[in-house]
Formats: C-alpha cells, sequence, structure tokens
C-alpha cells in the first residue's frame, strides 16, 4: 500500500527531474519517457500522476510560484519602502538565478508551442499580481507616486533586477562586466526607488 507521504515524494521526484530536463533540452524535446527515466520511475507511473505532459509542466510552474520570489517576498520586509526595495531585488535576482531553466522555455519555446505560452503566461501573470498588490498598497499609503499604475511597476521592477542575470546566463555577457553584484543592486534599487517614491 503507498502512503500519501511516498505519493507526494513520487510526485515532486517527478517534478524536480521534469523542471531540470525542460531546462536542459526544451519542454519539446523533453519526452515524458526521458523525464521518467531521469526520475527513476515508469512512463505510467508519471502519467497516474499528472496525466499529461501539460499538466505536470503546470505542476512544475505551481511547485516554483509555491516557493518563489513573488509568493515568499513579503516575510523578509521591514516596512520601510528603500530597504524592502533593496531587500526585493535581491531576492528576485536570486529568483531568476535558482530559476533559469523554467525561464529557457520561457525565452526559447514558448513563441512555438501554444501550450507552453499559455500555461507560462498565467505562472507569470499571477507573479506579477502579487507584486502588484505590494505596490498598490504602498500607493494607499502615500509612499509610492499615484500617477503610477501598480501592474506597471510590478513589470518593471520584475525587468529590472531579472535581465542582467538574463543576459549573462543566455547571452555569456553582462551589460554591467566592471560592478560587483553588489553594486548593481544598490545602483538599480536607487534608481527605481528615487523613481517611484513620492518626493
Amino acid at each position: 500500500m503507498t502512503t500519501d507521504t511516498g505519493v507526494e515524494e513520487t510526485r515532486q521526484r517527478i517534478i524536480r527531474a521534469a523542471l531540470k530536463l525542460f531546462g536542459e533540452v526544451g519542454y519539446t524535446r523533453a519526452t515524458t519517457r526521458a523525464i521518467a527515466d531521469r526520475a527513476g520511475i515508469n512512463e505510467v507511473t508519471l502519467f497516474r500522476h499528472f496525466g499529461s505532459k501539460r499538466e505536470l509542466l503546470l505542476a512544475c510552474l505551481r511547485a516554483g510560484n509555491q516557493t518563489g520570489f513573488a509568493r515568499t517576498f513579503r516575510e523578509h520586509l521591514t516596512g520601510d519602502y528603500p530597504s524592502d526595495i533593496r531587500v526585493m531585488a535581491r531576492l528576485q535576482i536570486a529568483d531568476t538565478q535558482q530559476n533559469l531553466g523554467i525561464l529557457r522555455l520561457l525565452l526559447c519555446d514558448a513563441q512555438a508551442v501554444p501550450d507552453l505560452q499559455e500555461v507560462l503566461a498565467l505562472g507569470a501573470a499571477g507573479n506579477r499580481q502579487q507584486l502588484a498588490a505590494y505596490f498598490a498598497e504602498q500607493i494607499a499609503a502615500g509612499v509610492v507616486r499615484a500617477d503610477l499604475n501598480p501592474l506597471l511597476l510590478a513589470q518593471a521592477f520584475d525587468s529590472l533586477f531579472s535581465s542582467h542575470v538574463l543576459f549573462e546566463h543566455f547571452m555569456g555577457s553582462t551589460p554591467l562586466p566592471a560592478l560587483p553584484a553588489e553594486d548593481v543592486v544598490e545602483s538599480l534599487a536607487g534608481l527605481f526607488i528615487r523613481g517611484t517614491l513620492v518626493e
């Protein structure tokens, strides 16, 4: 008899294997058989747990979102907006570095695979909503400029603190090669804070 713990461990093993393989070879080339082999199970077990490769991808994204930056950043906040932006920036950069495999899917496969495009858009929208809610609260509190759209702020924040990680990983270089990582965070955070804070 299989225990609930055993079932969950198997699911997590499949998700870890899928994320690794998706990141290595892309969504299209990562077959369910290869994922099952990587997880040390048979393909029937994979389908019993997830039903399809698309559902497995959804589970991978949910697993990442549950522990990722957008869901957990509030645990680290102090209530001081400039300090919080710096903390959020460091967390966003770390999360981007940790999830380069799934980001590879977004950048390389999504345009050619409609299912993948839809699933990734759902995950990104959920993360943006979490960030936008934070910025909406800061606007309501009179900390952030009221003429700024919270969703646009969320998108700008995400782009600002992910781009140099993506440049370095996918292009082998960074636009800011001479600056230490912490200086990059401080400079970009300062720009964002000055551009959003009520004067």
